[in-house]
């Protein structure tokens, strides 16, 4: 069985969590059962792990460049067409949404990763507003879809009316592995509550923000640092300027062994998303031993079980009762860490792989 995955993800990523799950998938299915043979299909692309994996890969990455994704899909979708002639995969996964479909006679597999366009749709400007028309194409040619949790898998039914039976879900799992790096003082003084990723729009750190600047103890005991999601913009730092907060709150960019190293040495992960389509930070926080406090919204719940507490994102008292009832209670903490633990060994790539096999299979 020959699987091929196309070139969508890895002309949009050099690096990102989308592109790294098809290189898990791509690298590990071919170890776990020699009869699958995978192949990337990116004639040229601008991703960071393909170049470093094992995978077979037909292309070249090329860098970056303005307007790249104007270019490269023309230029990716011809030489595909060409390729694909002459390689008669079995199945064929689509990494991504478009309008333009690849002329095969296999199986069509899509990914669905989320519905947050389509639930959120005042939140997107620009390009981001074609996606929901993207993606109802992508998932009306496909003949089966994979979703990444059981709440994308309701949404999707619920916003696109797909047939349940043509979705199966299969939970996606953390790459992270535990690092012993000193990452210095990173500026801080004092231990610190962490925050990681994007924080615009459906992530809601302005909410945190007010939430954390409205506690004293909090304020007083703990900084909040930020990792990823870029600089502060300036709008940012008014807001954190306004509240008072300009010596607590932090923000660094870290490579993912330094991200590890953050994540066990935080206080906790704050994640106050109004939705995720899986949410990777709370179990690559429970993979390195920080306890976790969420919103009780969308996939949430689902993926963090009871290694977790909730709060409502919406509810800046309540974020700030769970943040500090949390914070200063080493018997929580210390529970949260050890449920975490567990709760993050039921979401393997292994796992991923093998029904992810089972559903190829099912469908030849």
């Amino acid at each position: 069985m020959h699987i091929y995955y196309d070139y969508q993800i890895f002309t949009l990523q050099n690096v990102g969590g989308i592109s790294r799950y098809f290189i898990e998938l791509a690298s590990k299915l071919p170890r776990r059962f020699p009869e699958i043979k995978t192949t990337i299909l990116a004639p040229v692309h601008i991703n960071d792990y393909l170049g470093s994996s094992s995978v077979d890969t037909i292309g070249r990455k090329i860098p970056m460049f303005p307007g790249k994704h104007h270019v490269l899909t023309p230029v990716n979708l011809f030489a595909s067409r060409f390729l694909l002639k002459k390689a008669k995969p079995d199945i064929f996964h689509e990494t991504y949404y478009s309008l333009q479909a690849q002329a095969v006679s296999a199986p069509r597999i899509l990914t669905v990763y989320d519905m947050i366009h389509e639930r959120f749709p005042e939140q997107f400007h620009g390009p981001d507003l074609e996606i929901p028309v993207l993606k109802a194409a992508a998932v009306a040619r496909a003949d089966h879809l994979i979703t990444i949790s059981h709440k994308t898998c309701e949404d999707l039914i619920r916003f696109l009316a797909v047939p349940p039976e043509k979705i199966t879900v299969i939970p996606l799992a953390s790459s992270f592995v535990k690092s012993s790096a000193d990452t210095g003082k990173q500026g801080l003084d004092k231990p610190y509550l962490l925050y990681v990723g994007l924080r615009q729009g459906v992530k809601n750190f302005s909410t945190l923000l007010v939430a954390y600047g409205h506690s004293e103890s909090l304020r007083s005991d703990f900084d909040l640092l930020c990792v990823g999601g870029g600089k502060f913009t300036a709008t940012e730092l008014q807001a954190i300027e306004d509240c008072g907060l300009s010596k607590q709150v932090k923000h660094v960019q870290a490579s993912d062994a330094m991200l590890a190293t953050l994540y066990s040495q935080a206080r906790l992960l704050v994640y106050t998303s109004l939705y995720e389509g899986f949410g990777l930070p709370l179990l690559e926080a429970m993979r390195c031993g920080c306890p976790v406090v969420c919103s009780k919204t969308s996939s949430m719940p689902e993926i963090a079980g009871d290694a977790a507490l909730y709060f409502d994102p919406l509810d800046e008292e309540e974020m700030q009762t769970v943040l500090e009832d949390t914070a200063q209670s080493e018997k929580i903490l210390e529970t949260l860490r050890i449920r975490g633990y567990k709760r993050e060994q039921l979401f393997s790539w292994e796992r991923c792989v093998e029904q992810t096999a089972e559903l190829y299979r099912s469908l030849l």
